[in-house]
């Protein structure tokens, strides 16, 4: 739970804060890491996949021209970080779900869009068109997404009773 709690400072932190908390965004996201190290050490390619894939999958809403991100026409230096911490969080958090990918499906549906939503709010990005069309493709990013984490923590897990 203390790793949940860690990662929600990052997200205020990297959203609110933006450039003006780099710093405390990534020492967040240090603790967050040293407070787990062991696992995401052996969690390390799951991890480089995550970040990387929630990174194209950012680079792509914009290059499409859903969302742009304050002072940026590109993915910000914070959301790279929250990114990095947002990987972590949920390699070591989301193992309750199990063998329910159909849960990780909907808490991305579902969560996904609601932080984004917030980003807005926060003047952290902008929605270039129908919030509708925003909120569909980030609950369908999200949903691709949980699962492919779930899948990575499942396969952890099947690996360490070997």
């Amino acid at each position: 739970m203390i790793h949940f709690f860690l990662f929600d400072v990052v997200w205020l932190s990297a959203v609110w804060g933006r450039e003006d908390w780099l710093w405390a965004t990534s020492l967040m996201v240090v603790v967050l890491y040293a407070s787990a190290y062991k696992y995401l050490w052996q969690q390390r390619k799951a991890l480089l996949v995550i970040i990387t894939v929630g990174l194209i999958a950012e680079y792509l809403v914009v290059a499409l021209g859903l969302i742009t991100f304050t002072g940026t026409d590109y993915l910000p230096v914070w959301l790279v970080l929250l990114w990095v911490g947002f990987s972590a969080m949920a390699l070591v958090v989301f193992g309750w779900l199990g063998q329910r990918y159909w849960l990780a499906a909907v808490a991305g549906i579902i969560f996904g869009p609601i932080t984004y939503f917030a980003g807005v709010r926060l003047g952290a990005a902008e929605m270039l068109t129908n919030p509708w069309l925003v909120g569909t493709a980030y609950s369908f990013i999200w949903a691709l997404l949980m699962m492919l984490i779930l899948y990575f923590i499942n396969s952890a897990n099947k690996e360490s009773f070997k």
